[in-house]
């Protein structure tokens, strides 16, 4: 999943939550992508973060790289 958050602060934080808890967390600027389960990771967000800084939540996003992800460009509907 991804978050793009409004600081690069909030950002670094939520990586550290992410890590804390033992999921794997990248932070590329104000984006991280995670592993961490959608049911932990937005309470965690929401206590340490707050659910304001959160600009764009992707949960389709796979953790495998930032830059792949990128690199294929938006998704085809039903694909």
């Amino acid at each position: 999943m991804r978050f793009r958050f409004a600081t690069l602060a909030a950002a670094e934080t939520a990586r550290k939550v992410f890590e804390s808890y033992g999921y794997t967390a990248t932070q590329t600027g104000p984006e991280v992508w995670t592993d961490c389960p959608t049911l932990l990771a937005v309470p965690a967000v929401e206590r340490r973060v707050g659910l304001k800084e959160i600009d764009r939540l992707d949960l389709s996003a796979p953790m495998a790289s930032p830059q792949a992800s990128a690199a294929e460009g938006p998704r085809a509907a039903g694909a």
